[in-house]
């Protein structure tokens, strides 16, 4: 996601004993476009030196924006912290918490090293959690705030489906030990997460194709928040993609569904150029088109499943009967079977709720 950024301006007159910090201030925002790295140093300056609690804030939020446009989030998100701490109203310390958000959320390794480990995905959802906070932080210091809502209720969103992953993992690897020996592991593994990938590509369409009705449906004249906050958006389900095309070349899918990956992205990319632009109808466009190659690549694994399905039968029955005990099957894990059962009814029930065209409900406990 991308940083809501707010560059404030000083306009106080400062007394006798403040005149150094202001004087240094009033440089810093004079100079953050040409030279932001000795603006980060002014604006240090301010927050340790001024006695004065708004210019500490303005000095605290612009260091975080500029060290954040420098790839440096763990600072960034400690000069949003000070900024929170010195805002002098609610609307500096939503502004200050919401960024804070952002830079938490980028600190986030979300790798497809780190989402194959059952362990490492804890770590994300205890990051996240922090993340949710500070979205939450925001919301409660301006409760008009439609932004920092709805990024609490994405992260809830994401923080949900790894917990979902996570126990869908700890429960193949648990199933995985105790087939261990057994005839027949790898293909049922491998049909498993076939069957798995293709739900997945099938939940990104759905996303991508709700996406292309907000942005079918956007005024004109959108307010910048809420046009970056859809940005935002557009981008998560970019990488998502991904992470799915990665995942896809690594178990060498075949041609076909690796080529609609990789369509589905470049329309996606396409779609959030647009809307940084405000072009709302092509960026409509390009995610139904990126929706409809993540529909044909969930349904060309699909097809690619039942054809193993069926050959692995054919060759069951070409198998002379064995006796009881002899080269049994090994039984479906039912609790993982119950797992995926839910996580399809619950998509299911989403498409419907989303199909009537009424907004998602953010659960407010604050």
């Amino acid at each position: 996601m991308k940083i809501f950024f707010i560059l404030l301006i000083c306009a106080s007159t400062a007394n006798a004993q403040e005149s150094r910090p202001s004087l240094t201030l009033e440089t810093a925002i004079n100079v953050q476009t040409t030279n932001p790295t000795y603006a980060i140093e002014l604006y240090n300056e301010v927050v340790e030196q001024s006695p004065n609690d708004r210019q500490r804030n303005i000095a605290a939020f612009n260091r975080g924006v500029l060290l954040m446009e420098s790839d440096d989030p763990d600072a960034a998100a400690e000069a949003f912290r000070l900024a929170a701490r010195y805002a002098t109203n609610a609307k500096q310390r939503r502004d200050a918490m919401f960024n804070l958000g952002h830079a938490l959320n980028k600190k986030i390794d979300s790798s497809d090293q780190s989402m194959m480990d059952p362990e490492k995905i804890g770590e994300i959802i205890e990051s996240l959690g922090r993340v949710e906070q500070a979205f939450v932080d925001a919301a409660r210091a301006d409760r008009g705030d439609i932004a920092s809502k709805k990024n609490v209720e994405r992260i809830r969103q994401k923080i949900q489906k790894l917990q979902n992953m996570k126990e869908q993992i700890e429960e193949q690897q648990e199933s995985k030990e105790q087939q261990k020996g057994e005839n027949g592991e790898d293909g049922e593994s491998g049909q498993s997460q076939q069957g798995d990938m293709a739900d997945e590509l099938q939940d990104l369409a759905d996303q991508q194709r709700e996406q292309a009705q907000k942005s079918e449906s956007a005024p004109q004249n959108q307010p910048q928040t809420e046009q970056q906050n859809r940005s935002d958006e557009q981008k998560e389900l970019s990488d998502q993609t991904e992470k799915s095309k990665d995942q896809m070349e690594k178990s060498e899918a075949d041609k076909e569904t690796i080529d609609d990956l990789k369509e589905a992205i470049k329309a996606q990319q396409e779609a959030q150029e647009a809307l940084k632009k405000g072009d709302n109808e092509t960026a409509a466009q390009k995610q139904q088109e990126a929706a409809d190659a993540l529909e044909r690549a969930a349904e060309r694994i699909r097809q690619d499943q039942q054809e193993q399905e069926s050959e692995q039968q054919d060759g069951q029955q070409s198998q002379p009967q064995e006796q009881p005990g002899q080269g049994e099957e090994p039984e479906i894990n039912e609790v993982a079977q119950q797992l995926l059962d839910k996580e399809r009814r619950e998509r299911q029930r989403r498409q419907a709720y989303r199909a009537t065209g009424r907004p998602v409900k953010v659960e407010e406990d604050w």
